[in-house]
């Protein structure tokens, strides 16, 4: 099955996730912070990957946790950090 691009960003997952963390004013200034202690879009991917992890409800097994945790695996972490970075470079 072939992926589309959604709102300009890889797929829904990715956006849908990086329109979160944007969203709220505490985690986009967390998630500023973040990006700013990273030097490449790596290390900052596998940061943001963590915190999505580390922050996901705990499930019982289900059709539900299953579905969720599909989901932060089809996240393009590197695009979200690729997009801090230009961001925090435009500003600085």
């Amino acid at each position: 099955m072939q992926k589309l691009e959604y709102n300009g960003w890889t797929n829904y997952e990715t956006w849908n996730y990086k329109l979160w963390l944007d969203n709220d004013e505490s985690t986009y200034n967390a998630m500023r912070r973040l990006a700013s202690k990273h030097q490449d879009a790596y290390t900052l991917s596998k940061a943001l990957s963590e915190y999505a992890h580390d922050n996901a409800p705990l499930l019982e097994p289900s059709f539900y946790s299953d579905v969720m945790n599909a989901s932060i695996r089809e996240v393009d972490f590197f695009e979200i950090a690729e997009s801090y970075l230009k961001e925090i470079r435009q500003i600085a």
